[in-house]
């Protein structure tokens, strides 16, 4: 029997078996694959903080729109700030207005006692107290900023919470990784042990045992590549679609366009190459352990 053959000794045996494993398989992948997009894409609590939180620079009354303009312009150039928008005093007014409504007087009573302001929005990866204190030193110095508001100490504590989140989403996802390959283990083991007098019987007939294993786990790594490679590819497409219908997921996972751009491609890389080893691994575990109980 050639080696090639060998690869696929399990589907030629039990092909029933293995299409019912493979859809369990799919499922498994497709969700690890969905929490692992989702992490990469929100950062965890990154994504929804840093579109809720802002750095604002209130501006003095006597600066003009143009220089407004141009504060947020140089503030937008700034490491790590994602966005940043000029609001003039008109629209401070009318924002404050929609926050305190009823308070019409305090213009008639002298005109707009509202400045402009810079509105600052952080990347989410930089989402850090660091980052955002080197924008306030950025921007502090410059003589028409009145004032910085940032959060302050209620942020240092935010901050704090968010690493605790963010590495418990992470645990939680190693943890669903950890049942996946045991999952995927004990369909190795349970299946060599089911198809042991029939590999008994090809050792019979002058083939190695350690040959068939090799064989297996390669055939293992390359049904787990292609698995694998349509549970990723149903993620994204998901994802796009999803997006267009429910817009909070582009504002707390993120938007789906940027799974094709290379900062994300590199980690997307690396789970469909994780995946096929890890399929190698668990069938060449689950065929010691079935070779094993029949000593």
């Amino acid at each position: 029997m050639k080696p090639v053959s060998l690869c696929w000794i399990d589907w030629k045996i039990s092909a029933k078996g293995m299409l019912l494993e493979s859809a369990a398989r799919f499922f498994m992948l497709f969700l690890v694959a969905a929490c692992y997009v989702a992490m990469l894409l929100s950062g965890g609590m990154n994504r929804f903080l840093s579109g809720q939180w802002a750095v604002t620079a209130i501006l003095r009354v006597s600066v003009s729109v143009e220089e407004g303009q141009g504060i947020a312009g140089k503030a937008a150039e700034l490491p790590g700030v994602r966005s940043a928008a000029y609001k003039d005093p008109e629209t401070s007014w009318k924002e404050f207005l929609a926050v305190y409504p009823g308070l019409e007087s305090l213009r008639t009573a002298g005109g707009n006692p509202l400045p402009g302001y810079v509105d600052i929005r952080m990347r989410p990866d930089r989402f850090t107290e660091a980052d955002i204190r080197a924008v306030e030193a950025s921007l502090r110095p410059l003589p028409q900023v009145e004032s910085l508001l940032s959060g302050g100490e209620v942020l240092s504590r935010l901050l704090r919470l968010k690493v605790w989140v963010n590495g418990f989403f992470w645990a939680g996802f190693g943890l669903l990784c950890a049942v996946v390959f045991l999952a995927l283990f004990l369909q190795e083991k349970t299946r060599a042990s089911l198809l042991s007098m029939d590999f008994g019987f090809l050792e019979g007939r002058g083939i190695p045992a350690a040959r068939i294993a090799f064989s297996r786990v390669l055939g293992a790594v390359l049904t787990g590549a292609l698995l694998s490679l349509a549970a990723a590819g149903a993620v994204v497409s998901c994802f796009f679609i999803l997006e267009e219908r429910l817009a909070v997921i582009g504002r707390v996972i993120g938007p789906a366009g940027e799974m094709l751009t290379p900062p994300f491609l590199l980690p997307l890389g690396l789970f469909l190459l994780a995946s096929p080893l890890l399929h190698g691994v668990a069938s060449l575990l689950g065929w010691r352990a079935a070779h094993a109980g029949r000593k």
